[in-house]
């Protein structure tokens, strides 16, 4: 059985946006209390509980840092970025959802792929598109480039 996380949130993971760093957080967690419930071949409404938990806190997140994107005109700044980034967003949130669908059918999952997954897909995430979203945003808050719009960024859009 593991003992040690998953994923550690360390000072390369930080953006220095808070409310994004504060969901990493949040979503680091997440997936290392699956990684652990994995570990200990948790029964199938577990397994089922915990990937739904997952995707839903990850849909949050996505809207909060797509929000973000557009109170501070991310994709008017650069469309190629802003695109990948959400891109990467739905495809993630499809390969939970796959999973999702196939535990629906009781079909078997290999956990410890969807952990291996999971971690590497938020380590990679994080370090890269989102620290070059959140460099975008700092930049924006520190008054350089153009004004961010007056409205403020929520995960409902």
């Amino acid at each position: 059985m593991q003992t040690r996380p998953a994923l550690v949130f360390d000072d390369a993971f930080i953006t220095g946006v808070d409310e994004i760093d504060d969901q990493h957080r949040n979503l680091i967690n997440l997936t290392n209390e699956a990684a652990l419930a994995f570990a200990g071949s948790p029964p199938p409404n577990q397994v089922r509980q915990l990937v739904q938990e997952l995707l839903s806190y990850a849909i949050y997140h996505f809207r909060t840092e797509e929000a973000l994107m557009r109170q501070y005109g991310y994709r008017e700044a650069d469309d190629s970025a802003a695109e990948s980034h959400i891109r990467c967003h739905r495809d993630f949130a499809a390969r939970v959802v796959s999973v999702q669908e196939a535990l629906q059918r009781r079909e078997c999952v290999d956990s410890a792929a969807l952990v291996d997954y999971l971690v590497d897909w938020i380590t990679h995430h994080i370090l890269g598109t989102d620290q070059e979203l959140a460099a975008f945003i700092r930049q924006r808050r520190a008054g350089h480039g153009a004004p961010p719009s007056a409205t403020r960024a929520s995960p409902d859009g």
